[in-house]
Parts: structure tokens; C-alpha cells; sequence
């Protein structure tokens, strides 16, 4: 039955597609789909077997079906990695119930809405996580930096701060992206942590920092920080 309710479920999911891209995206989740089919199916027979009604009796709350819900913020997220639409991802779920009341399939129709959540979330999530990390790429060498002539070029330093450790490692791939391109000499700009990050990378590796237009030293800055040296050579 699972492989006759998945079909039903890619039918609706594709009279409702917005896009070529939702179309595709629900191809690439077949085999997620069927998962989440086959999960309901389990859920209903667990609240149906005698000895779970035994034991729930008396108004005893069922536990939730975390398989599922996971299973669920997993399709999601796959949807959002296959690009599809808000809206595909918003209604698959409700899909998924109509495919399965039409196959007389058992399933508990009140945990639909919680299911729901669980893939918008994965999905919201996924696509957060993707426009994070194309954020980040743009900071990467050699977007960031601007020939200058006689192997010198500018650095913006604008990788978010607020991870240390990050910022130390991007740090360091600066460097050796520079190091690989022959670079001589730097100027730096940007936020202060980001650029001291960056000037004793570059330093450690034989690159010249020049003071920008302001006179500031981010070498000088370097040498004197305590404490914030992360880079993955250096004890």
C-alpha cells in the first residue's frame, strides 16, 4: 500500500506545483515520502494495538511519534535542498492525509498538524542554513578582496564575529589563499577582531600588512591582543 499512497501523495504535491523546480523536488523525495508514509502507518498501529490501549486507559496521553515528526523535518529539509516552493512545503503534509484517507489507510488525523510543523521547520531551517553559508562564501578569498597591483590586494573583513573559532579559521584560509596567489602585502578593512584575526595570519606567513587610509596598523593591533589567537598552527 505505502508505494500506491506515495504516487497519490506526488500526484496532488504536482497539481499544486508552482514551479519546475517543486516538480523535481518531488521526485528527489521519494524515498523520504515513503518513510513518512510508512511511520504513520506504525503510529496508528501502536495506538491501535490492545496492549497500548491497556495501558493508556484511564485518559493516558499516547506519546508523540517522534520517528515521524523527524521524519518529517527530514522531507522538509530535502524539499528546501531540492528547491522547492514555500508553498509545496506548506501543503505536502495535508497531501500526504488525503492520500492516505483516500487509500483507507489507518493514521491518526489529529497528529497531521503537528507533522505539518515538523516539515516547515526542517524546511525553514534547511534554507536558513543555506543563506548562512552562502553569506559566509561571500567573505571567502578571492571575493573578498580587490587587486591593488604590484602583489597587493585589498581584504574586507567582514565575517561575522561572533564565533571565535570560526573567525580564526577564516582567518587562516585567508592566508593561505593569499600565500597561493603570491600576494606580498595586504590592506585590511572591516570590523577590528576581524581584521586583527587577519593580520597576524597573514603576518605568520611572511605578507606585509599596510595601514589602511586611516593611518590604523591592524599588524600592530595583532601583536599586542591577548587572548584571541586562534589559528590552527599555533599553540
Amino acid at each position: 500500500m505505502t508505494t500506491s499512497v506515495v504516487a497519490a501523495w506526488a500526484e496532488y504535491d504536482a497539481a499544486r506545483a508552482l514551479h519546475p523546480s517543486d516538480r523535481s523536488a518531488i521526485g528527489a523525495t521519494e524515498a523520504a515520502r515513503s518513510l513518512v508514509v510508512d511511520l504513520f502507518a506504525a503510529d496508528a498501529a501502536r495506538r491501535e494495538s490492545p496492549s497500548r490501549r491497556g495501558s493508556t486507559g484511564g485518559g493516558a496521553r499516547h506519546e508523540p511519534p517522534r520517528d515521524l515528526y523527524n521524519a518529517c523535518a527530514r522531507l522538509g529539509a530535502l524539499l528546501a535542498e531540492a528547491g522547492a516552493s514555500p508553498s509545496l512545503a506548506g501543503a505536502t503534509i495535508d497531501n500526504a492525509a488525503r492520500a492516505l484517507t483516500e487509500a483507507g489507510a489507518p493514521f491518526d488525523a489529529a497528529g497531521v498538524s503537528a507533522a505539518r510543523a515538523s516539515l516547515v521547520e526542517g524546511y525553514v531551517a534547511a534554507v536558513r542554513d543555506a543563506e548562512r553559508g552562502a553569506t559566509l562564501a561571500s567573505w571567502e578569498y578571492p571575493a573578498c578582496a580587490v587587486p591593488l597591483g604590484d602583489d597587493a590586494v585589498a581584504i574586507a573583513c567582514g565575517y561575522p564575529a561572533d564565533d571565535g573559532e570560526a573567525l580564526g579559521a577564516w582567518a587562516a584560509r585567508i592566508a593561505g589563499r593569499l600565500v597561493k596567489a603570491k600576494v606580498r602585502r595586504v590592506v585590511l578593512s572591516g570590523a577590528e577582531a576581524a581584521r586583527a584575526e587577519v593580520a597576524s595570519a597573514v603576518t605568520l606567513v611572511g605578507i606585509e600588512v599596510t595601514p589602511d587610509a586611516c593611518g590604523e596598523d591592524p599588524a600592530a593591533k595583532a601583536a599586542t591582543a591577548k587572548g584571541w589567537l586562534r589559528l590552527p598552527w599555533r599553540k
